[in-house]
């Protein structure tokens, strides 16, 4: 019987759960950030559209649209509140009652391990950084294994582990707020370890359920073809794209980017041949690839390491990298940028998929995100008219299609997101959701937007292709 394709949304637990201090739920490092005079926008999660009291709704939402498949991320800290090992029941419970409401629909649920949000007693000893977050990841990771088992089939162990080790260390706008680039990478080391060990313990189960990495960044171009600039360009792959991948899908990291990462000053004795032994017979059974936009970039001119971001959805200000003698980000005049200053070029789907295929083979794959953040304006009645989220979408989706067509085994694609959330230290303003959420109301009422209606007319229509 033919696989059915999965079409569906997403979410994180710290961005949409709310609930933060309810049944037993302890602190995660979101938030005690959020909590603190460090977060000097003063917005926090601690609501945001309270998928806790609202999942039954969300869910039924999604299957009226025609989505078969959801993923959403498990909070460690609801799990395990304290440094102590104990579960909290009623924290598995409420993920319980989650996937109950998820088959009663037929949708799939893809669930991550952690999705940014460490518990705080790990934040405290030193978060990714921790000698031994390996090892506290691999008992969380067992103890949810094997409590769910094979009612989850697509088991997730971490979320952008690039993306989220940027903001922690380079860029300093996630906890907790550094910019080092020392620590940066051995952020992703032990990121990289934390997923073997899952991993291992995954396998001693002998589940049906498959088991993969969420990563963030598309694929390297460059606008100049010569060997200077290629010569930044793999450099670029190596510090977005092989730092991960190549240990979680081919088991063993590129000896030349090692050498390269040497020659850059890093000290790299935290790590420890058996750890990397791990690698090797522990990779991922299928890749979750997020996918927002490409990465251009061009030879490092000058300046210390440095990674830019526009929270504030105001102004010129782009996105963009200058890693120390490796590469810098490059521009031309021609590329469209949203208000956040990223830039939308729909092509960078297929591109990076193809550029999978060509690197890893033919390992399946789901775009786990792809979404427009965008100010949205609603009418009277709550209504939201985003005709360029849906013309993002059907962009992307487009040139995903055409990776798949042109044989890549793409499995799926979830929307992000779900419904409006919390968009990190963005706030609320930026909406990504294909549901409006009044913040305003009381009952933080759901109003299907525009792109919801699209999103169940497109999934039809590519029902009957199918079938």
């Amino acid at each position: 019987m033919k696989e059915q394709f999965l079409w569906g949304s997403a979410t994180a637990a710290y961005q949409c759960e709310g609930a933060w201090n309810l049944d037993g739920k302890g602190a995660n490092v979101w938030d005690e950030f959020c909590h603190s005079e460090k977060n000097v926008k003063g917005i926090t999660g601690d609501v945001s559209c309270d998928f806790y009291h609202h999942y039954k709704e969300d869910i039924r939402m999604m299957a009226e649209s025609g989505q078969n498949t959801y993923r959403f991320s498990i909070s460690w800290s609801r799990i395990f509140p304290k440094d102590d090992h104990v579960v909290n029941e009623v924290g598995f419970k409420f993920y319980d009652d989650v996937l109950t409401e998820c088959e009663k629909y037929g949708i799939v649920p893809n669930v991550t391990l952690v999705h940014y949000d460490l518990p705080d007693y790990i934040g405290a000893k030193g978060g990714w950084l921790y000698e031994h977050v390996a090892d506290e990841f691999a008992f969380y990771a067992k103890t949810v294994f094997e409590y769910f088992g094979n009612r989850i089939p697509y088991y997730v162990t971490i979320n952008e582990p690039t993306h989220n080790a940027q903001c922690n260390y380079l860029t300093g706008n996630y906890p907790p707020n550094e910019q080092n680039p020392q620590h940066f990478v051995e952020c992703i080391y032990r990121m990289v370890i934390c997923t073997a060990k899952a991993i291992q313990e995954f396998r001693k189960l002998n589940l049906t359920s498959k088991i993969g990495l969420v990563h963030a960044s598309c694929s390297a171009d460059i606008f100049v073809d010569s060997e200077e600039y290629r010569s930044a360009q793999k450099y670029a792959e190596w510090f977005i794209n092989g730092c991960v991948l190549d240990p979680a899908i081919k088991g063993a990291y590129d000896p030349d980017m090692i050498q390269k990462i040497k020659d850059s000053g890093i000290d790299l004795s935290f790590v420890k041949e058996e750890e990397l032994a791990l690698c090797k017979d522990n990779t991922i059974d299928f890749l979750g690839q997020n996918a927002y936009c490409r990465n251009v970039v061009k030879p490092y001119t000058s300046g210390e390491t440095q990674v830019t971001v526009n929270n504030s959805g105001q102004g010129p200000a782009r996105e963009g990298k200058i890693i120390k003698g490796w590469f810098e980000s490059d521009y031309n005049e021609s590329m469209v940028l949203n208000k956040w200053g990223r830039e939308i070029y729909p092509k960078c789907i297929y591109d990076c998929l193809i550029r999978r295929k060509q690197e890893y083979g033919d390992i399946p794959i789901y775009i786990t995100e792809c979404g427009h953040g965008a100010y949205d304006t609603p009418d009277q009645n709550g209504y939201v008219e985003d005709d360029d989220r849906i013309q993002f979408l059907n962009d992307f989706i487009y040139w995903t299609l055409k990776a798949k067509d042109e044989g890549v085994d793409v499995r799926g694609f979830y929307v992000w997101s779900t419904m409006d959330l919390y968009s990190w230290i963005n706030g609320y303003q930026k909406r990504y959701g294909l549901v409006r959420v009044g913040y305003d109301d009381s009952n933080l009422r759901r109003i299907p937007k525009k792109s919801y209606y699209w999103y169940k007319d497109f999934i039809e229509r590519r029902k009957e292709l199918d079938a």
